[in-house]
């Protein structure tokens, strides 16, 4: 009697997306501030991003208060299907028996966590693009210009 795969599903993408609307604020200054003066030499190129606090600044002043949500749905589809294919890998594993043979738990851990990785990728790489997107004043590394609806 443990929890039904598809409760698992829900719980897991449910907790993964509130995740997400609390630390994508610091998602989007994270890959700000790593993307910044990509492909230039050092000293070559403007800093608008200087540190954690002047990062959020510089965010808030190009894009608005709501641009530290930026990417948020695509960041919301990546943890809903990560997480909540994850979890439910695992608990089919679980319903299976893997976890009752020696080794069985990390197994069924380590296959849960490649599937979820593998279905969630796509949704990472156009959240990343989203999150660094912005003014060309400030722009760091390429910029796709993905449009977002909504």
């Amino acid at each position: 009697g443990g929890v039904p795969p598809g409760t698992d599903l829900v719980l897991g993408a449910t907790a993964g997306c509130l995740a997400c609307v609390l630390t994508n604020p610091l998602e989007v200054v994270k890959t700000r501030l790593q993307l910044q003066g990509e492909l230039q030499p050092p000293g070559t190129y403007p800093r608008p991003y200087r540190g954690v606090l002047r990062a959020v600044g510089a965010v808030c002043r190009a894009d608005g208060l709501r641009g530290l949500q930026k990417g948020l749905a695509a960041g919301l589809l990546y943890q809903g299907l990560m997480n909540g294919v994850r979890f439910y890998c695992y608990s089919h594993a679980e319903d299976a028996g893997w976890t009752r043979y020696p080794g069985g738990t990390v197994a069924a851990g380590a296959v849960a966590g490649a599937v979820g990785a593998v279905v969630g990728s796509p949704a990472y790489l156009v959240k990343t693009h989203l999150q660094a997107q912005t003014l060309a004043a400030v722009a760091v590394g390429h910029q796709h210009n993905h449009e977002v609806s909504g």
